[in-house]
């Protein structure tokens, strides 16, 4: 996998800043409409290379991060309400904006980075400003919602994008564990709500008396609960909270990915019925590329932490299964979008849910903790 390939590194936009992340499987624009957490991600992967390894600590990699940066100051932030927009043109001019944090979130996660490769004020001052607005949200959802509904129930995939921020910013700063403790504990305790059923499954959404009637209460999301297992791994091992790793490594990890995988085609489905009838959303079997990102990153961290064999064979099993399926060797990049029987359905690489972010960190993360197993003869190289 090469950064520098001409789906993403030479698709950044001198003009206008920014990065075109609509590209066709060889490298082709297709749309050059600019979605703001997409430029967030590439903003955040950029930085993070520079920062963390040696291959990619090179002046042209940071100014191509400062590029993703600059194209966010002047065009992402909206300054009268402290939002990010969804998408705006090519050339900055705003398009849309979502009822959630997501590009907030990425935002805050690129700011920091950033700040740590150059020093400059203005990014931390920014993210500092963002972060404030996404925590203030996650805890009153009703300030995005403004037409009197119900937001009472709790929405696993939020809190996971926020732990995520909160983690990743703590990366660089050991300090922000302890600034954000409190932080970290309200998050932890709400994703541990959505563990119902006797301590069985993990439900997508759920309320503060427990499950939701009908068919949304009923919902899996498999790629969501692998992340939020690593990032809590992650943060039980730097809290020392050994009660939770190993409630998190059994029923995020272990029990999750065992439900998720496909027996019969192999891969990840996108989403489940915890009763086993069909769920509603029409991709729920397709195989997306970033659950099955999140499975490897969630596995080969449980293999590290636990030393059972079992999350080797499995991290190996959705590795030759992303191999085969997502990976083009010709033109770099994978595939995002395969049905149920592993055939590739969408031959873009990049659009306006898939940019460089999963695959890049997945592959980046993985190499680095086989590095440290194989390095402590946990595993023949």
């Amino acid at each position: 996998y090469n950064l520098k390939n001409k789906q993403w590194y030479q698709r950044r936009v001198r003009e206008h800043m920014g990065y075109l992340t609509c590209v066709d499987y060889d490298g082709t624009i297709y749309d050059t409409t600019k979605y703001c957490a997409l430029q967030a991600q590439q903003t955040y992967i950029y930085a993070k290379l520079y920062n963390c390894t040696d291959v990619y600590h090179t002046e042209d990699m940071l100014n191509t991060a400062k590029m993703g940066g600059e194209f966010l100051l002047r065009h992402a932030y909206r300054a009268a309400d402290g939002r990010c927009y969804h998408s705006v043109s090519r050339e900055g001019k705003p398009l849309s904006l979502r009822p959630n944090m997501v590009s907030e979130v990425y935002f805050v996660m690129a700011f920091f980075e950033l700040h740590y490769a150059t020093k400059q004020s203005n990014y931390i001052s920014r993210g500092e400003t963002v972060l404030k607005t996404v925590l203030a949200w996650i805890k009153d959802t009703g300030t995005l919602n403004k037409n009197g509904l119900d937001t009472s129930n709790s929405n696993l995939t939020d809190l996971g994008h926020v732990f995520r921020m909160l983690l990743a910013i703590s990366e660089h700063n050991p300090t922000k564990l302890r600034q954000h403790k409190e932080d970290f504990t309200y998050l932890t305790k709400r994703i541990l709500q959505h563990v119902q059923r006797g301590n069985t499954v993990v439900l997508e959404t759920v309320q503060s008396s427990g499950e939701v009637e009908g068919a949304d209460g009923r919902l899996v999301n498999p790629g969501a609960v692998l992340e939020i297992g690593w990032l809590l791994l992650k943060y039980s091992l730097i809290t020392h909270k050994k009660e939770l790793r190993k409630q998190v490594m059994s029923l995020f990890v272990d029990q999750m990915f065992n439900a998720a995988w496909d027996p019969n085609h192999g891969g990840i489905f996108t989403f489940l019925d915890v009763d086993g009838l069909s769920p509603t959303q029409l991709t729920w079997n397709m195989k997306l590329w970033w659950p099955v990102t999140e499975a490897m990153i969630a596995l080969i961290t449980a293999y590290k932490m636990s030393g059972e064999r079992k999350f080797l064979n499995n991290f190996s099993r959705v590795f030759d299964y992303a191999m085969v399926h997502y990976r083009e060797a010709g033109n770099g990049e994978w595939y995002g979008y395969a049905d149920n029987e592993g055939r590739v359905t969408h031959t873009f690489k990049g659009g306006p849910e898939k940019g460089c972010f999963h695959v890049a960190r997945c592959l980046w993360m993985c190499a680095r903790v086989v590095r440290d197993v194989v390095a402590a003869g946990g595993v023949e190289k």
